[in-house]
């Protein structure tokens, strides 16, 4: 076994653990849990969620979707782990999965697929509907594999899709995905930069606080120098947007910096990049060049304009006739160590495209203060992506912040239909109002919540073959089960003891998943367009369960664990009756459902 494997392979055993107990020996599941968490930055609970394989997947292995104010991202998988070193992804498998995305976003009736693939190509195009209309969907198509990636000739499929917009499509292999978690700990990092001839530099003397800068030209070869030896989208880690593909803009920038008639007016086209660094000294070279010598650089702006002309590099071989000598771009390059300054340049030169919240707020006064509060209990808030990566911490404890809160929001603020929408646009939008640094209550508050969702989501995971037949509403269930918690058993919100009392917790969680079974069960007969995805993120969903939880199901909950408590040997079936029954009622009492149409829900329900 190759160092590369080695490493591949430690990595899965570090997660073997967090996964369904049936899957913890399949290497191929435990690599796609990986590269997902590795390149998307979401945790494995997440991943496993969105994990689609198995029979009827049609090459498809995930999908998971992200939704930020401006944008829709939807991160499609296709993963193969090889023992046989020498094999990576043929031309025959990329084809299959590209066939099946064109079939899911084309709008075509999509054949023989599992209920959970089924289930996820009904939420692409609910968002698609509800949204699609203003601001297409970016589609990130991703192949992974452990060996090495696909020659340029078994791509063809992948980049004539790539021409139809909004869709960008990226092969890793085992280095790559290493490469983009390496937070570990490391030495000043320097490079050489050449740029041409003048620069406007802001003198030592002059430095304003404690930033410095300076403007110069490079070529666009100087810049992909950069970025390879850099260890490529490592240095883009700081970057703040998400690289948005082959899409019109991007697109316009590889055909300016290829044109034989405009790359020479690339310089007063493009917006150049920001860099950002801990230090920078310069000399000139014979030619009157600069030689600036950067310590530690990080790309801040300008992921798109440094992504597009690494793609135009590694054509070249394919396309001979696309030249790069002529092209030349703006760098302002600015020293300084001041965290909180780099998140406002980062901000400020970016406002144009979508924002990671997660990272601009991760520097916040109040973060800081969660962050010490979960440690003292025994927990890692995280408030970077892959913060751990690397430290020897059991996963469980790790406490990703958008996830935290993501529950916090379903379950303090009875805003699960918000929390499941988008994670990444709550974080911005209620940030201000919950991390409020006074408010005494809000640690707590937040911990409850992380250990509630955890509890939820280890409760799925062990059961997810039972998601696949009948129950699939789990998969996409989480929050509203944490919201549903809060309400049956309002206790929850302020006990954090409750955590040490399973057979409680377990009561709890079986309930809830009784009331949502039923509830799902009868919105399929009574909507047409049913799918889990939109009834999870309605408000009509939290409308109904808050007017039941109020009317009977937080009594019928209480009356339910006590007969439990006090008469361990109660028929489970009775107990059953009591919270499905009502929930029938209160939906013909609505007008929405028929007598007979209770008859028709009984006779199918699951067990």
């Amino acid at each position: 076994m190759s160092i590369l494997q080695a490493v591949i392979e430690a990595n899965l055993e570090n997660i073997r653990g967090s996964l369904p107990e049936n899957r913890r020996k399949n290497d191929s599941y435990a690599f796609l849990i990986f590269a997902m968490t590795s390149l998307l930055g979401i945790t494995i609970n997440e991943a496993i969620f969105s994990s689609t394989d198995g029979s009827g997947d049609g090459g498809i292995d995930a999908i998971y979707i992200d939704e930020t104010e401006d944008n829709i991202i939807i991160n499609i998988f296709q993963s193969k782990y090889r023992t046989n070193l020498t094999k990576g992804i043929g031309k025959n498998e990329i084809d299959l999965t590209i066939a099946k995305v064109e079939e899911i976003f084309q709008g075509h009736k999509v054949d023989n697929q599992s209920e959970i693939m089924k289930t996820r190509i009904e939420e692409i195009r609910d968002i698609i509907k509800d949204k699609g209309r203003v601001k297409p969907p970016e589609k990130h198509i991703y192949f992974v594999v452990n060996t090495h990636k696909p020659d340029e000739q078994e791509k063809e499929r992948a980049k004539m899709l790539e021409t139809k917009g909004n869709y960008h499509v990226s092969f890793y292999d085992g280095n790559d995905i290493l490469q983009t978690i390496d937070n570990s700990k490391r030495i000043p990092y320097k490079i050489n930069i050449v740029t041409y001839k003048d620069i406007l530099y802001l003198g030592t003397d002059k430095k304003l606080g404690d930033v410095r800068g300076m403007v110069a030209t490079i070529s666009a070869e100087e810049l992909i120098n950069i970025y390879k030896s850099c260890g490529q989208d490592k240095i883009l880690s700081r970057n703040i947007r998400y690289f948005l593909g082959n899409n019109r803009i991007n697109r316009k920038i590889k055909e300016t910096a290829s044109s034989d008639k405009d790359s020479k007016y690339f310089w007063f086209l493009n917006n150049g990049v920001t860099i950002a660094c801990d230090q920078f000294s310069f000399t000139d070279d014979a030619l009157g060049n600069k030689i600036i010598e950067v310590t530690n650089p990080k790309i801040i702006n300008g992921a798109q304009t440094t992504k597009s002309l690494y793609d135009l590099y590694t054509e070249r071989r394919l396309f001979p006739d696309k030249q790069l000598q002529d092209v030349h771009l703006l760098l302002r390059l600015y020293e300084t160590r001041n965290e909180v300054l780099i998140d406002k340049i980062t901000v400020g030169t970016n406002s144009q495209n979508p924002i990671f919240e997660r990272d601009l707020k991760a520097n916040a006064p109040v973060q800081k203060l969660v962050k010490d509060y979960f440690l003292e209990k025994g927990f890692y808030y995280e408030t970077h992506r892959n913060e751990y990566f690397g430290k020897k911490i059991d996963k469980a404890k790790i406490a990703d912040n958008e996830r935290v809160f993501q529950s916090y929001i379903s379950l303090f603020k009875e805003m699960p239909h918000e929390a499941k929408s988008c994670k990444s646009k709550i974080f911005e939008k209620y940030f201000d109002d919950v991390f409020v640094i006074n408010d005494k209550e809000l640690l707590k508050q937040l911990l409850i919540s992380f250990q509630l969702l955890t509890f939820i989501e280890n409760k799925v995971i062990m059961y997810l073959d039972q998601c696949k037949n009948g129950d699939a509403f789990l998969r996409h269930a989480d929050l509203a089960l944490v919201y549903i918690a809060g309400k049956i058993y309002p206790k929850i919100k302020d006990d954090g003891e409750i955590f040490q009392n399973d057979k409680l917790l377990n009561d709890i969680y079986t309930l809830e998943v009784l009331i949502l079974r039923e509830i799902t069960q009868i919105e399929q007969v009574i909507d047409d367009d049913y799918s889990h995805n939109k009834l999870f993120k309605s408000r009509r969903f939290r409308d109904v369960i808050e007017r039941m939880s109020v009317e009977f199901l937080a009594a019928a909950v209480d009356e339910i664990l006590t007969l439990k408590q006090d008469f361990s040997e109660t028929n489970n079936e009775v107990l059953k009756e009591k919270i499905t029954r009502p929930i029938g009622n209160y939906y013909v009492k609505l007008g929405r459902l028929l007598f007979s149409d209770t008859v028709t829900v009984k006779s199918t329900r699951t067990t």
